[in-house]
């Protein structure tokens, strides 16, 4: 494989981690402008809400292709020199794995993955139910009850979250 489509892969896998996040930052200020200075708390219009995640996807590759293009080009100037250098693959790798492992910790650390947290329990359980809310007793109460609320909003049903789901986190 020459130099250039090895430095374009080797620029262009941790590239798309890097071009993701800066397309996620442009995306969230652009919304954020939109909501402060123009939108605010009132229905967007609808071509807004079409065109926001265009400009995603457009950042996206834009900066994508770019940093792709960056590695062709530097592998192709050292097309001359023969021997791989092998630490520019590790760096890649390295990159790579980090970017990866920083996602799943951070969907970990919002509940995305692993165990459910009681407020999530409890929610899915009172939805299960018909009943349109639920609540949970504070944190340090010690009270692991789970309260479904009908649509006046009184309490209709009080449940212990052991009885909900035996493997919840306690």
């Amino acid at each position: 494989m020459k130099k250039r489509y090895l430095y374009a892969l080797l620029f262009g896998i941790p590239g798309f981690f890097v071009s993701a996040m800066l397309s996620l930052l442009v995306f969230g200020a652009t919304a954020g402008i939109l909501w402060i200075y123009f939108f605010g708390d009132s229905p967007w219009p609808f071509s807004i809400e079409t065109l926001l995640p265009i400009l995603f996807a457009l950042i996206l590759l834009m900066i994508w292709m770019a940093l792709t293009i960056i590695g062709y080009g530097i592998g192709k100037r050292l097309e001359k020199d023969p021997a791989l250098n092998r630490n520019h693959i590790l760096a890649s790798g390295a990159l790579t794995v980090l970017f990866v492992v920083l996602i799943f910790l951070q969907q970990w650390s919002v509940g995305n993955l692993g165990p459910q947290s009681d407020t999530v329990i409890c929610s899915e359980y009172c939805s299960e139910k018909g009943y349109p809310g639920s609540g949970m007793p504070p944190r340090n109460s010690g009270d692991r009850t789970c309260s479904c609320y009908d649509t006046s909003g009184d309490e209709a049903l009080k449940i212990p979250l052991d009885r909900i789901d035996p493997r919840a986190p306690k």
